[in-house]
């Protein structure tokens, strides 16, 4: 009975020493860039996977080349990026066709690992021009 009594307790000891696996720190960068500088607006997931609006942070459109990093803070996480170029000249009749271009860029730990240029990830209805997405799941597609 002693015997499994030391064997139960030094069990208990290498387990509890064992190095708990921790989520590995995932640098996450946004980009957004458009063509002729046009501003644009769109959204995006923050570190805690909350959806963020461009038109709650007060303004709605940001400028051309805008980056956000972050880490997140669960996992796993969902990061998206989504981005609709300004375009005052497009109406019905023309749809987005007088749009400029509009690029999502994701990175992690600043390598770049996706880019969409009027174009989603994984959509199938083609290019619409101005408009873009990407999104990537954490920490599953880095293995």
């Amino acid at each position: 009975m002693k015997q499994v009594f030391y064997i139960l307790i030094c069990s208990l000891i290498v387990f509890s020493c064992e190095k708990k696996e921790e989520n590995p720190v995932i640098k996450v960068t946004y980009e957004v860039i458009t063509s002729d500088g046009a501003q644009w607006s769109g959204e995006y997931d923050d570190e805690n996977g909350e959806r963020i609006n461009t038109f709650d942070l007060g303004g709605g459109t940001l400028p051309s080349g805008w980056r956000y990093s972050f880490e997140p803070k669960v996992y796993p996480i969902i990061v998206t990026i989504h981005g609709t170029a300004e375009c005052p000249t497009c109406d019905y009749e023309t749809q987005r066709d007088n749009s400029q271009d509009l690029t999502v860029n994701l990175y992690i730990n600043d390598e770049l690992v996706q880019t969409q240029t009027n174009m989603c990830r994984g959509c199938t209805n083609g290019t619409v021009k101005g408009l873009a997405t990407a999104w990537m799941k954490l920490p599953e597609e880095l293995e």
